[in-house]
């Protein structure tokens, strides 16, 4: 046999290795959670069930919500849990696209931003990130009391709402809305958005780490 017919040969059992596999494969469909009423935002193939879990998918808040003016909000999703041929999942973060923010962005205006560590009632660790964007130039004096409305309003909200109601209070614009209207009290706001979240710890991270503080505090 040439070598091009051993060549050949191999591409042939490995294109047929490569659909056997696809052939083991099963597609399971994923759901948002129950706060996003259990909705379909795709399907994902695995061999093996416990291959999903850890899994991240990322619809827009438009296939969520049916609104195409929210089609630049991306949401991202973890698979949690799969029960049957259906894979749930918990909210991971969003964020809005960079195409859609550079838009926003006018001459003769000011955009602040604030980023921050938050905790949630029940102790979920997020990170949000929000921005403003003023009608006219803003003082730098301005600035600084905006982020500090900002953090006051974001933080007073986390420490009175579990995690599932904080996460439905970012993404559909209900916690933009009245940081809004606090920050202009200060400055006349164009608009005033969270453009992006993420959490980074759960509650069992969360209070072991409490735990490791404490004891490095005893020694």
């Amino acid at each position: 046999m040439s070598v091009m017919s051993k060549m050949s040969s191999r591409s042939r059992q490995a294109a047929a290795r490569t659909r056997d596999k696809w052939r083991e494969k099963v597609w399971y469909t994923v759901v948002a959670p129950d706060y996003f009423d259990n909705k379909e935002i795709g399907t994902t193939p695995a061999s093996d069930p416990a291959l999903l879990i850890g899994r991240t998918i990322q619809p827009t808040l438009y296939d969520l919500t049916g609104d195409f003016d929210k089609i630049h909000v991306k949401i991202r999703f973890k698979i949690v849990e799969v029960n049957g041929l259906q894979a749930k999942t918990v909210f991971h973060g969003h964020e809005w696209s960079s195409d859609y923010l550079r838009g926003l962005v006018r001459r003769g205006t000011s955009r602040i931003d604030w980023i921050g560590p938050i905790l949630t009632k029940d102790d979920y660790l997020m990170r949000i990130s929000v921005i403003v964007f003023t009608t006219t130039r803003s003082k730098t004096s301005q600035d600084r009391a905006v982020r500090k409305a900002i953090e006051r309003v974001i933080r007073a909200h986390a420490k009175k709402h579990t995690f599932d109601e904080l996460v439905q209070k970012v993404v559909l614009g209900e916690l933009a809305a009245e940081v809004h209207e606090e920050v202009k009290k200060i400055v006349p706001v164009r608009q005033c958005e969270i453009r992006k979240s993420k959490v980074l710890k759960g509650p069992a991270e969360v209070k072991a780490r409490r735990a490791r503080l404490r004891r490095g505090s005893r020694q």
